[in-house]
C-alpha cells in the first residue's frame, strides 16, 4: 500500500504543477491585461484546488500512517530533526505544501469575491513557490517507469 500511494503521490505532483502553472500565468495575464476573473479562471481555480486537496490528502495518509519514513520518526522526534533529510520529509516538506494548499484556496476565495485577478496571482505565485522549492525532485520525474 505505502508503494502505491508513493507512486501516486508522486504522479499526483504533475496534475499539481501543470494545473497550478496554468492558473498562475492566467491569473497574471488578467492582472497585466486589467481584466475581470473570467469564467476560465474561475475553473482553472477549481481544478487547482481539487488538484492541491487531492494531493494533501495522499500526503497526509502517507505522513501519518503509511510511511517508514515518518512513522519511524514519530518515535524519536529529537533524532529524526537532527536528521536533515527525515526532517525534510517530517516538518518542512509537509507543513509548507499543506501552507501552499491554504494559499491556493485564499487566492481562488479572494479573487471571486473581489472579481479581480490580482488576488490569485499573488497567493499561486506563493503556493507554486513553496511547491517547487519544496518537491523532492531526487526521487524521480516519473517513478516506477
Amino acid at each position: 500500500m505505502y508503494s502505491f500511494m508513493l507512486t501516486l503521490h508522486s504522479y499526483l505532483r504533475w496534475a499539481v504543477i501543470i494545473v497550478g502553472i496554468i492558473a498562475l500565468v492566467m491569473a497574471w495575464a488578467g492582472v497585466f491585461s486589467r481584466a475581470r476573473w473570467t469564467p476560465q479562471q474561475v475553473t482553472l481555480g477549481r481544478l487547482a484546488t481539487i488538484a492541491f486537496d487531492t494531493q494533501a490528502v495522499v500526503g497526509i495518509l502517507l505522513y501519518a500512517w503509511l510511511s517508514p519514513i515518518t512513522t519511524s520518526a514519530f518515535r524519536d522526534m529529537g533524532a529524526a530533526m537532527k536528521d536533515a533529510s527525515v526532517r525534510f520529509y517530517v516538518a518542512e516538506h509537509s507543513l509548507i505544501m499543506i501552507v501552499a494548499a491554504v494559499l491556493v484556496h485564499i487566492g481562488v476565495l479572494l479573487s471571486r469575491k473581489k472579481n479581480s485577478p490580482l488576488q490569485a496571482a499573488i497567493f499561486y505565485t506563493l503556493a507554486m513557490a513553496g511547491v517547487f522549492a519544496l518537491t523532492p525532485w531526487s526521487r524521480g520525474l516519473l517513478p516506477g517507469l
